[in-house]
């Protein structure tokens, strides 16, 4: 690439817009504090603002759910939780796609925005923001931002020069670029890191000072496990291992027009990313805790945009004396069928076809039953449907089913447990007790350290201990026999065993798991992490009025 440093004044109107960013730096001082008094600590977990060039897919939905299981989780353990998604709606791309489908950019937005927004409520998404970067506050905040980089003396003028990837949204240096002969016989240069075109830019735009920034990155690197999994580290520690070269904020407005203006430069326009990664910031500054939520706890993100997470945007925050996020869960792409996923191929899965055949419960379940982050996922629908066939309606429908059926269960009841319970069942209970009184802890530990899959095998090694304890305890022999105190204890073990799995995969099928713990007569109160272990009592208490099917099981050919 060739790159010219020719520095030129800038000719800014500056105004002094630092107050957010001061008043950040106080709180994060004051909530330190109030953090050592052993006070809960507020969590702030985004996914990426996604793209609007394209409708939604699974990929996308898997972020989603990541971040949503993350969020329902913090929540059951008590944490004041914001959870921030939304759109990325400026940029070269979603210009050139709104000209392609022959409407206005803002109302391409509109519609494209929307999708994702009715896409993530079908999939039962808890987000407390959805952020778009049309919006006034976001283009206040990226205005106030830039000038606040502008006065620390980051931000100069000079020409670039380089290859270009449109669909990147990115520069590309040289050794990263290589020629590929196309079907037609002729040669196109694209990026090696995602095998998509780039052209030959020359222009004069705005830079920041990236390079001056890479002892500190360095630091915050070294500050904790800041990038998990640990593959996904050490690739960003090989990055900061070579040069960084100053990063072009701005574009030509003749070139794109569709983006927030340079301030005090209405000739250019502020480079996509910056304004993009911006996103988290304003949802901060309009955040509705009462507590101070800055910085954020975890950006949950693709492995394709690592680098603009792990380099551009803690740079950005460390020139402006802000914080960087505590941290960023990286995963990998979904393949289908084992083929990568793409328009060309017409293999893009839709999550409402997915949700339409095994709703979002189905849906949901697959994915953090079988995404593993540090590695590709494989999307099959026929996988999918068989999974939630063995698991949903076969497992635990069948285990709260069978005990809730009036044939054993006359009464309607969820009868109270006590160790007696256990006791009486012999080998068996006390088998099933070991199983339950260590399953919520590490379900526990599991989901803190985002292996929801592994979590999710440990509540259904629960499930198939509790339906073999059933099956081994034939309680339908036991009531033909009159052995009514056995019968009984066998109901309340299995019941109990029941409440604790449908406690502990909430943050995973909310609905699903509403409609067990409303069956088995949980009360809303009771249904916190504090109540995601066994608990003695004496109490009775009337099952729900609901039929005891929890899930359907699906025909799919």
């Amino acid at each position: 690439m060739g790159f010219l440093r020719t520095r030129f004044p800038l000719s800014l109107n500056i105004s002094f817009h630092a107050r957010f960013c001061e008043q950040i730096r106080r709180n994060y001082r004051k909530s330190s504090r109030y953090f050592s008094s052993g006070q809960t600590e507020p969590f702030f977990v985004t996914t990426p603002i996604f793209y609007v060039n394209a409708e939604p897919h699974i990929g996308h939905m898997y972020t989603a759910v990541i971040a949503d299981s993350s969020a329902r989780f913090h929540r059951l353990i008590g944490n004041s939780v914001t959870f921030s998604t939304g759109t990325d709606e400026h940029g070269l791309k979603i210009q050139q796609a709104a000209l392609h489908a022959n409407e206005e950019p803002g109302r391409f937005c509109d519609h494209v925005s929307g999708l994702f927004k009715t896409a993530f409520k079908n999939c039962e998404i808890s987000y407390t923001d959805y952020i778009r970067t049309t919006e006034s506050r976001h283009k206040e905040n990226v205005h106030s931002f830039w000038e606040i980089l502008s006065e620390k003396g980051y931000i100069y003028k000079g020409k670039y020069e380089g290859w270009y990837c449109t669909a990147d949204e990115a520069f590309v240096a040289e050794d990263q670029t290589m020629l590929v002969k196309l079907p037609n016989g002729q040669e196109q240069r694209v990026s090696t890191e995602s095998n998509r075109p780039v052209e030959w830019f020359s222009e004069e735009n705005y830079l920041f000072e990236l390079s001056k920034l890479r002892e500190k990155l360095r630091h915050w690197l070294k500050s904790g496990p800041v990038i998990r999994p640990l593959r996904h580290y050490n690739l960003v520690k090989s990055w900061l291992d070579q040069e960084l070269i100053d990063l072009s904020i701005s574009r030509p407005r003749a070139r794109l027009s569709w983006g927030i203006p340079v301030p005090g430069d209405s000739s250019q326009t502020i480079y996509v990313w910056l304004d993009a990664l911006l996103n988290y910031m304003t949802v901060a500054k309009h955040s509705q805790s009462k507590m101070n939520i800055w910085p954020p706890s975890v950006h949950v993100i693709g492995k394709d945009i690592l680098k603009f997470h792990s380099i551009y945007w803690p740079a950005f925050l460390l020139a402006a004396g802000l914080e960087p996020p505590k941290s960023l869960l990286v995963h990998g792409h979904w393949l289908v069928d084992d083929q990568k996923m793409s328009k060309t191929t017409g293999n893009v899965v839709s999550p409402q076809s997915c949700i339409n055949l095994v709703t979002a419960t189905g849906l949901r379940y697959f994915l953090m039953h079988e995404g593993v982050p540090a590695s590709d996922g494989n999307f099959s629908m026929k996988r999918m449907v068989r999974i939630a066939n063995s698991d949903l309606a076969d497992g635990i429908g069948n285990l709260v089913s069978r005990c809730c059926g009036k044939s054993l269960n006359p009464l309607q009841t969820r009868l109270g447990v006590s160790p007696s319970s256990f006791e009486s069942c012999g080998t068996p209970g006390s088998d099933l007790l070991s199983l339950l009184e260590r399953t919520p802890d590490i379900v526990h530990d599991e989901y803190q350290k985002w292996n929801f899959y592994k979590g999710i095998d440990q509540v259904m090694a629960l499930v198939r201990g509790a339906n073999g304890f059933f099956q081994t305890m034939e309680p339908w022999k036991l009531k033909k026999e009159g052995q009514l105190d056995q019968l009984n204890a066998t109901m309340a073990v299995t019941l109990e065993t029941a409440r604790v799995v449908g406690t502990l995969l909430q943050p995973i099928v909310p609905s699903y798991s509403e409609r067990l713990l409303d069956k088995l007569g949980v009360p809303q109160e009771n249904r916190s992490w504090d109540f995601a272990r066994l608990r003695w009592t004496t109490t009775e208490t009337a099952l729900g009025s609901q039929q005891a099917v929890l899930f359907p099981r699906i025909k799919f050919d």
